[in-house]
């Protein structure tokens, strides 16, 4: 094998904060009631962040992450050369944003009883809220990602969305572990899924729990370290290794104490990644994630 190593620390993306923009060229100020509740339940993953409004398109702006101004815009989370774009939950429809004073963002959505609060927070995460109004309001949320990125599920059970990023390298965004909570703070059912480009979740109520829901996917940049990219050559002589054993053995050395127990997924993905004509990429930090991609680093 002649794949290169792409040696690196994982760590999550800085975003500054912005300063203020004039309270005359806000959108409104914000329901405090439901940024209380969210911020009553939600678990604790850093002080939400005061984003900018920037003037010229309407949206709220911390460092290079954006959330829109507007129902039918995109989030983008910062980080990466090439920043992850991220839609409005599709089943939330909500209007205009306005700023509250802890600087969370809320789009209220009256007509499907489904608001949503967007915080950007010091870890250099942003998280998309969804408060469900009651047990008539929807429980699936739809949320697309766009801008080349993709999304998988690591051997760990963790969600990613990835691009290929330079030689031998992916960029990475960690999707943090679902949670939701009733307006009692009590813990509700609920999952992700991967359905074609998007990331699906589903939350699951009963008789006891107390509406408002809250529920939240956190997106958050990673760098990709201690991976290989391998060719289309070296995915093909991956992918006919013939079980798993022999797959693990033809990867380099530092692979090889994962390999014996992630080695049948990441053996899967080589023979995907070799019946489709595209490459497999593998990683061990942040996550033990093997994807394929076809880019023009794949040849």
């Amino acid at each position: 094998m002649t794949s290169k190593f792409i040696a690196g620390v994982a760590a999550g993306a800085c975003i500054a904060v912005s300063a203020l923009a004039p309270a005359t060229a806000d959108t409104g100020e914000a329901d405090d009631g439901v940024v209380g509740l969210v911020n009553a339940v939600a678990p604790d993953i850093g002080r939400t962040s005061v984003p900018a409004l920037d003037a010229a398109d309407g949206s709220f702006v911390v460092g290079d992450t954006r959330i829109p101004g507007t129902g039918d815009g995109w989030f983008t989370v910062g980080g990466a050369a090439e920043p992850l774009s991220v839609s409005m939950p599709r089943e939330a429809d909500p209007g205009a944003a306005a700023r509250a004073a802890d600087g969370s963002v809320v789009l209220r959505g009256d007509e499907t009883g489904i608001d949503v609060v967007a915080q950007a927070v010091d870890e250099g995460a942003l998280r998309i809220q969804t408060v469900v109004a009651s047990a008539d309001a929807p429980h699936v949320f739809t949320y697309d990602v766009a801008n080349g990125y993709e999304l998988t599920q690591a051997a760990d059970g963790s969600f990613w969305a990835y691009r290929p990023g330079g030689e031998d390298q992916l960029d990475l965004y960690r999707i943090h572990e679902p949670w939701a909570r009733d307006a009692a703070g009590e813990p509700v059912e609920t999952r992700y899924e991967i359905v074609g480009d998007s990331l699906v979740q589903t939350i699951v109520t009963d008789e006891n729990t107390q509406f408002p829901v809250v529920a939240d996917p956190t997106w958050e940049w990673y760098l990709a370290a201690y991976g290989a990219g391998f060719n289309k050559q070296e995915t093909r002589q991956l992918a006919s290794a013939g079980a798993a054993s022999g797959f693990c053995g033809l990867l380099p050395g530092a692979f090889a104490a994962a390999c014996g127990v992630l080695g049948a997924q990441w053996f899967l993905q080589a023979q995907l990644a070799a019946d489709a004509g595209e490459c497999v990429f593998i990683a061990v930090v942040p996550a033990p994630v093997a994807v394929r991609y076809d880019s023009h680093n794949c040849t």
